[in-house]
């Protein structure tokens, strides 16, 4: 059975990098057609986590085509560098529902040093009162979870946290 192709994914496939053999691939590139930046994304879990990314960068003026790949965990990205930069692009996609993404652009990736999101609002303060009962049920609200995988990858950030059970 044959897949049909829309609009989007026809221009994703012109505009999707190829690599090179000698491992020497362009991270950043200034052209007359616009820019290119290469942005390594740790928090990826899903199609739907790529959709999103897509979609929102998609709908941004300065930005010409989108690319996310979750095996490589980057975007490939092609913008009109006049009207934003890099480093706005890169908080653009931090800033997307449910705000899991940790964004480097490809030539700084080593510096990145994060690889999962922090869950310190869940942590409770300590408090000497011994009042309190020693279980107590929490009900957390979470939005932007699209799929099992993102409930398994939240519940096993919690379920790490000393005298949580889920």
């Amino acid at each position: 059975k044959y897949l049909k192709l829309g609009t989007i994914d026809v221009e994703r496939l012109k505009n999707t990098p190829v690599k090179s053999n000698d491992g020497s691939q362009h991270k950043c590139s200034k052209s007359t057609k616009g820019s290119t930046a290469t942005f390594i994304i740790d928090g990826m879990h899903c199609q739907s986590c790529i959709s999103n990314i897509e979609s929102h960068l998609a709908t941004l003026p300065a930005v010409n085509s989108v690319a996310v790949s979750l095996e490589s965990k980057s975007a490939v990205v092609k913008y009109n560098a006049k009207l934003i930069t890099p480093d706005a692009l890169r908080k653009a996609i931090e800033a997307i529902s449910p705000g899991q993404y940790k964004v480097s652009l490809a030539s700084e990736c080593s510096n990145s040093t994060q690889n999962s999101p922090t869950v310190a609002f869940l942590q409770k303060p300590r408090s000497s009162a011994t009042s309190q009962p020693l279980t107590q049920e929490t009900v957390i609200n979470i939005d932007g979870m699209t799929c099992n995988s993102c409930v398994q990858s939240i519940e096993g950030v919690i379920s790490k946290k000393t005298g949580v059970k889920c």
